[in-house]
């Protein structure tokens, strides 16, 4: 069974073919770095993380781009004044937008490797490229699809051929297309139109000079511009979660591709809602729950991680404590079946490869993991002996990222040198340099050896 995956777009599995052989491109829409993420948001990263780990587990290489909001975008309300979320944030901190901005990523790469999601290749910050969104805005501006009111430019979204398609959103129906278009901006040619450049009023943190006067972008040119400059204008999979589908995804297809002509991005995948003992998440409610809350409970990172994965990504998600419960008891049952398995007769390899065969056929089912993880609990109670069953395990760990090995068994030998490459990323990573961190964790991965840091101990690694 070749991979197939739910294009939104189209509304239908595709098979999924590369545009390079045997190497796959991924977007993914990443953070506002303006708070702590909180489980709806993990659950919607986690889709990624799957994706990046099923494509590699079928035989292809993966280049993941996620991107880092880090000059935020608008509130959602009505404001009387433009007020960016970061600077908002900082205010209330006390602190600069830019100082709230770096401690909330780190943050929220510390969530990313609690939760075992496998590093994007590249993080690129919307700060840092500015200049690309003004060359896309320019560039609109050149083809006619771009228009300047007063100090604000706008796109055109009657000039962008098939607008709607990805969204199901008809153009007249009146609905403002962006979260940055708030109430005073009155010179719109159509509500649908959105925010290329917005001036930047007096004081702002965030602002850059452009052709049309300092001022920052508009929040759906970011996506485009860094999918762009480290994808190119056309790629395999853009990512994300189902609240961005109209208007970021919708906004951000349209313009990069009446910009460079391209088709951007071939399938889109999107993670559907994850809602809280039947409520959507909210500071009024107190139910916008963090990993730290999730811990402060008794529940792991792993637990949680094998809740999610209990339903398919397109299914809505209502986390309840009894469901995580459960969850966590039967994701118990499972690491105890593979630490030690039944005793089993001679080993039966015909049955050992149906499970592997079962398995693959899952995930490459539009990434089908609850399928998979049934897969996962036969076959640890099949009587299969120690050896057979904890091979396929380390296979499927691969994938399901679950630590299922964890106390099963000795670990693979490490080279000495892949140590001392670890060694060198500890502490290049505690002296905040990402860039030589990343560096070195390519270096241990084509030595063969995954490297996993923990929330509270030193980093672990994996033979590959």
């Amino acid at each position: 069974m070749a991979l197939s995956l739910y294009d939104t777009a189209s509304r239908k599995k595709v098979p999924f073919a590369p545009r390079q052989p045997g190497r796959a491109g991924i977007y993914t829409c990443g953070p506002t770095v303006y708070r702590y993420a909180h489980i709806g948001n993990l659950r919607t990263y986690l889709l990624t993380d799957l994706l990046v780990r099923t494509l590699r587990f079928a035989g292809f290489r993966t280049f993941a781009v996620q991107n880092i909001t880090d000059m935020g975008h608008m509130h959602e309300e009505a404001l009387d004044r433009v007020e960016d979320k970061v600077i908002a944030a900082a205010r209330a901190a006390g602190k600069t937008g830019r100082e709230i901005a770096e401690f909330f990523t780190e943050a929220f790469f510390r969530d990313c490797r609690r939760m075992h999601f496998l590093p994007a290749d590249v993080y690129p910050k919307a700060s840092a490229h500015v200049p690309e969104m003004i060359a896309i805005a320019r560039e609109l501006e050149r083809k006619g699809a771009a228009y300047r009111e007063g100090d604000y430019v706008y796109f055109d979204v009657t000039r962008a051929e098939g607008y709607g398609g990805l969204s199901g959103a008809q153009l007249g129906g009146g609905e403002a297309a962006s979260r940055t278009d708030v109430s005073i901006h009155r010179h719109k040619r159509r509500p649908e139109d959105f925010t290329l450049w917005l001036p930047a009023e007096p004081g702002r943190e965030f602002s850059w000079d452009s052709p049309w006067g300092r001022g920052w972008p508009g929040w759906h040119v970011e996506c485009a511009a860094m999918a762009i400059k480290y994808l190119g204008p056309e790629f395999d999979i853009h990512a994300g979660g189902v609240d961005l589908r109209f208007p970021h995804h919708e906004n951000s297809r349209a313009m990069a591709m009446t910009a460079t002509g391209g088709r951007f991005a071939s399938i889109w995948l999107h993670a559907a809602h994850l809602l809280v003992e039947g409520h959507k998440m909210s500071k009024s409610l107190k139910n916008e729950y963090t990993l730290d809350d999730l811990e402060s409970r008794g529940v792991t990172p792993m637990e949680f991680r094998y809740y999610c994965m209990t339903l398919h990504y397109r299914t809505p998600m209502n986390f309840t404590w009894e469901g995580q419960a459960a969850a966590s008891r039967a994701f118990s049952r499972l690491k105890e079946a593979v630490a030690r398995p039944a005793a089993g007769g001679e080993a039966d390899p015909e049955a050992a490869d149906r499970f592997r065969r079962r398995f693959r056929d899952a995930v490459e089912d539009d990434l089908n993991l609850p399928r998979a993880i049934g897969v996962a609990h036969d076959t640890a109670h099949a009587g299969l002996p120690a050896g057979a069953l904890r091979e396929l395990a380390s296979e499927w760990e691969t994938v399901l990222g679950l630590e299922l090995l964890a106390g099963a068994g000795e670990a693979a030998p490490v080279p000495p040198e892949v140590k001392e490459l670890a060694a060198r990323r500890e502490s290049a990573r505690r002296a905040k340099d990402f860039a030589e961190a990343d560096a070195l964790r390519a270096k241990i991965r084509e030595s063969g050896f995954e490297v996993t840091d923990s929330g509270n101990g030193p980093a672990r690694l994996r033979k590959l």
